[in-house]
């Protein structure tokens, strides 16, 4: 089977060129896969994937004014001659504007499209004319791929037909956090990993953590990530005299390492989708802090279980951080049955519901010859 994949950037390392990279990389093993994105050529891959992926690189990312509208508008004509060129059997694409973006591209080729959402379009506004045309261009792909079932209630009564619910797969750590222990320096620390951005919620934790720094002077916090709001958190940094007990690394390729030598993750984000680093945090077995009615937030973390989920308040936000820095039997009990709980997203599960998806989406349009490799 050929399956051509579709992904505005590789470059970065997000939730979704995550997930992306996994999937790319488990259907290789038995299928020929073509990667496409937007990204000038040559612009190397934040995660690896296999030789046997062919590359499409466009060029149709980035610029300003008038060079970005041209890059935006001829974006279905390159794509189309790529879909010409390289003839698949289904294809794949991720995130919203992108999945527009491939439906308006691939009308009349014959192919069917499998478009996938990775936030919670609730939450995550893109603009009401690009949401418009999202809603009126839906309904021709084959199926509708969402992370959680929080995110298929979005979309309308008549769409739900199309919908499957398809979390991220989480990588089963091979080797774990004792969020129970100090380090060897007799210190402890909480973990955040994401983007610098206001909807992360990363300022209302420096705030949380403020207020409880001298209560707990051996506890540090450490945000890992990169974006546009680093600024404004260096200031709050500053403010509260905590230059030496709040890092900002940047962004970090060994996470599992960062994980395992944590005491506890702390996740408050206002929207996601299904969130890579909490749910690896979960595999290390770390307790988690996360928001109420968050997208995926609320499904790895059990509150009062593998960890607590709160308002989107930094009162309450501070409370809960205080329970867990102060109990360590509690860390480790919570941080067990974290572990445990995730294995129901295990990688091996979820690339296989991937793998059942596409295959049966190209032999119910082309034919059962089609689940050959």
């Amino acid at each position: 089977m050929r399956i051509l994949c579709m992904i505005p950037a590789m470059s970065g390392p997000g939730g979704a060129e995550r997930a992306m990279s996994y999937i790319v990389t488990h259907l290789a093993q038995r299928h020929d896969v073509a990667l496409l994105t937007l990204e000038r050529p040559g612009v190397a891959s934040f995660y690896c994937l296999p030789d046997s992926v062919q590359l499409f690189q466009l060029g149709k990312l980035g610029s300003h004014g008038a060079g970005r509208l041209f890059r935006v508008l001829s974006r279905p004509w390159a794509i189309r001659r790529v879909v010409r060129a390289w003839p698949s059997d289904v294809i794949l694409s991720f995130m919203d504007t992108m999945n527009v973006t491939a439906l308006l591209s691939c009308v009349g080729l014959g192919i069917p499209i499998i478009v996938s959402e990775r936030n919670d379009p609730a939450l995550h506004r893109i603009g009401h004319a690009k949401e418009i045309v999202r809603n009126r261009l839906y309904p021709m792909a084959r199926l509708v791929v969402v992370q959680t079932p929080r995110v298929g209630r979005y979309f309308s009564h008549s769409l739900q037909a199309k919908l499957r619910i398809i979390p991220n797969p989480v990588p089963i750590a091979g080797v774990r956090a004792h969020p129970e222990r100090p380090n060897s320096e007799g210190r402890l620390r909480i973990v955040a990993v994401g983007r610098l951005e206001p909807h992360k919620g990363l300022d209302r934790l420096i705030e949380a953590f403020a207020q409880l720094a001298k209560e707990y002077p051996d506890w540090d916090l450490r945000i890992i990530g990169e974006g546009s709001q680093r600024p404004w958190l260096e200031v709050l940094i500053q403010t509260h005299r905590l230059d030496a007990r709040v890092q900002l690394p940047g962004i970090i390729n060994d996470i599992p390492a960062e994980l395992c030598a944590s005491n506890l993750i702390a996740f408050p984000s206002r929207y996601e989708g299904f969130p890579n680093a909490l749910a690896e945090g979960l595999a290390a077995g770390l307790p988690a802090i996360g928001l109420k009615g968050v997208s995926g937030v609320e499904d790895l973390i059990v509150d009062g279980k593998t960890g607590i989920l709160v308002d989107d308040e930094t009162v309450t936000l501070t409370g809960a951080l205080s329970r867990l820095m102060a109990d360590a039997e509690l860390r480790r009990s919570f941080g067990e049955a974290a572990r445990k709980h995730v294995l129901q997203w295990a990688s091996e599960n979820v690339l296989q519901l991937w793998e059942t998806v596409l295959t049966d989406v190209a032999i119910a349009w082309h034919g059962p010859e089609k689940n050959e490799a």
